[in-house]
């Protein structure tokens, strides 16, 4: 498995929202339970700023992964590398430099 190594610009974001599965009942009464064993996985969205020369490498890293295929990245919050994939990474050019956002969706397999 191929591993990520660009770092992120300051101000990433992380969005932890458990995957849980609810029952409601009359009265405001609901039954909660985890969905499935793996159900707290973490969502960033994580900029990079790359010089242009270097942006073709990065999107070729992404494109062929393709949203299917995970990569190992460590967090910037983090010393323990995680496995991801990204499904979008909209690229926004400077006269140096390139912005990448994406959205890196932590996975099991």
């Amino acid at each position: 498995m191929e591993t990520f190594h660009w770092v992120p610009r300051p101000g990433m974001s992380i969005k932890a929202e458990p995957n849980v599965k609810v029952v409601k009942f009359g009265d405001g009464y609901e039954q909660r339970q985890p969905a499935g064993i793996n159900n707290k996985l973490d969502k960033y969205s994580v900029t990079f700023r790359i010089p242009r020369r270097e942006w073709a490498f990065v999107s070729k890293f992404l494109s062929d992964h393709g949203a299917v295929t995970a990569f190992w990245w460590t967090p910037p919050s983090s010393f323990v590398p995680i496995k991801v994939v990204c499904r979008k990474w909209p690229s926004s050019f400077q006269h140096t430099y390139v912005d990448i956002s994406c959205e890196f969706e932590e996975v099991m397999a």
